[in-house]
């Protein structure tokens, strides 16, 4: 027990769980989201940004295939632009949102078992990208209140 929750007492103690967490209803549904410290949410951060070089440029190459030689096409760098944008920053930017899904759905406490060890495809196969995108808006709201109003200043 920390000293703070010493402080402050049993009813804090029994209470802290609800200082922990926030809800949000979506679809009629209750979502309760566990609110990460500063750490876990820097950790958070750190593995939203690690790729799996194999699989990113396996994408690459998929998404490249059916581009080469067309016209507008641009070929330099070890890249395809296409209309002046980076086919690898695409790549990168699609499983950067993929870990942050996963990452950000891993924070909801679930009425049963654990989600430690959802992945993307999981999610994926029960939501559609509308939806998770919305669910991770939500999230975001819950674990940083205030960041979209800071994000357009």
């Amino acid at each position: 027990m920390s000293k703070l929750a010493s402080a402050l007492g049993e009813k804090y103690q029994a209470n802290a769980l609800n200082l922990k967490t926030k809800a949000f209803e979506l679809a009629g549904h209750t979502f309760k989201v566990r609110i990460p410290l500063t750490k876990e949410l820097d950790d958070i951060n750190a593995r939203i940004d690690q790729l799996d070089e194999a699989e990113m440029e396996r994408r690459y190459q998929k998404m490249v295939a059916p581009l080469k030689g067309l016209e507008g096409i641009e070929e330099r760098d070890n890249d395809v632009f296409l209309e002046g944008r980076s086919t690898r920053e695409m790549v990168k930017f699609s499983m950067q949102a993929e870990n942050r899904i996963v990452e950000y759905v891993r924070l909801l406490v679930p009425e049963t078992g654990s989600l430690q060890d959802i992945t993307y495809e999981e999610i994926e196969a029960e939501w559609s990208l509308p939806i998770q995108l919305e669910i991770v808006t939500k999230i975001t709201e819950a674990i940083q209140p205030g960041y979209k109003d800071t994000r357009k200043n």
